[in-house]
């Protein structure tokens, strides 16, 4: 089996593995599960929640959102809330459409 990092598993529609990513901040590993992946305005953004809240069915107040930048092979946290707003709202239309 090939590894695979975070952006390629992000991009795998058949992967379905908990995604490692390392913060910034502090180094730390912190374990992800994908919610989604939305293209939106021209970039691509996922939406990801912290395996433990995953776990535990806090799901809905605990996305995050992420930009994937391919070229850096970097996912950047999304801070806009305007942003965050559309990302979801696009996410809640392919819901409810049978996209996820």
């Amino acid at each position: 089996m090939r590894y695979k990092n975070a952006i390629e598993q992000l991009l795998d529609e058949e992967n379905n593995e908990t995604v490692y990513l390392k913060s910034d901040v502090d180094g730390s590993i912190q374990a992800f599960e994908q919610m989604a992946l939305i293209a939106y305005d021209g970039r691509l953004y996922v939406i990801l929640v912290r395996k433990e809240d995953f776990d535990s069915g806090n799901i809905e107040s605990a996305g995050l959102v992420f930009e994937i930048d391919e070229k850096r092979q970097k996912l950047d946290e999304v801070t806009d809330d305007n942003l965050i707003f559309e990302v979801f709202d696009l996410y809640d239309k392919m819901f409810e459409e049978g996209g996820y």
